[in-house]
């Protein structure tokens, strides 16, 4: 009988362990979630790289606000807010730092090109982002591209052109990303892309250059920057790097 009445002890302090052990995770679970919900709160949100934009207007546009909870806050939401209200926003990241900090890092683009659309012209990005509308005041300094326009375009949009227009832009988008990257467009200007296979651009007001096929674009400027030493101050012509190996000149 003292045996049955430990056995039936052991199941009920078993049976209690069971119901007991579901329920204190579940306690401890809402502890946490309360402890999330009370702490770890926004008090201070910093901007870094922002030049164009300042960090309010950033901030503003984000949605973030302090006094929320770093936890809940969903960054990719934010970030897509930031880059539709932001046009020149190339990227932004939104990093919660413990216990409540957060930093937004941005990176902008900057005006490199402009287009012309049923008489607007349109400012680009090296990636052929849509920035803006501009004013013909507005665009100097800026290269000029001819022979390609955008379809239904959109500030803070990338650019979309027609289909049969498809290798043009492809190529637009390598030649004007290299160009950025190594610093060459105050010499650029007058960028014809009637030819996809072979686009040409005006170099330093004196030069006619042919860049050929889209491959190895950034190479093929590089051989154009290290052969401008061996050209006279007052000497104009066409530069030809089409094969990508060699630079062929042809004096005017």
């Amino acid at each position: 009988m003292a045996r049955r009445d430990r056995y039936g002890a052991a199941r009920k302090k078993k049976s209690r362990s069971a119901f007991f052990a579901p329920l204190s995770f579940l306690l401890v679970c809402v502890a946490v979630v309360f402890g999330m919900g009370v702490f770890f709160r926004v008090q201070t949100i910093e901007v870094e790289g922002a030049e164009g934009y300042t960090p309010e207007e950033i901030i503003e546009a984000s949605g973030i606000d302090v006094g929320d909870n770093l936890f809940f806050i969903n960054r990719a939401s934010a970030a897509t807010r930031i880059y539709s209200r932001l046009p020149r926003v190339e990227v932004a990241d939104v990093e919660p730092q413990l216990p409540n900090r957060l930093v937004i890092h941005v990176k902008e683009s900057y005006a490199l090109a402009y287009v012309q659309q049923e008489g607007t012209y349109w400012v680009l990005t090296g990636n052929c982002k849509l920035l803006q509308t501009a004013t013909p005041d507005e665009l100097v300094g800026l290269i000029q591209v001819f022979n390609i326009a955008p379809t239904e375009p959109e500030a803070g949009k990338a650019m979309t052109v027609a289909e049969e227009d498809s290798l043009k832009l492809a190529y637009l988008q390598s030649l004007l990303s290299a160009i950025e990257d190594l610093d060459m467009v105050q010499d650029v200007a007058q960028l014809d892309m009637s030819n996809p296979a072979n686009p040409t651009f005006q170099y330093k007001n004196r030069f006619v250059v042919r860049m050929g096929s889209n491959d190895n674009t950034d190479y093929k400027l590089r051989m154009l920057l290290s052969s401008m030493p061996q050209f006279g101050e007052q000497e104009t012509g066409t530069i030809n790097l089409s094969d990508g190996v060699t630079v062929r000149f042809t004096p005017n």
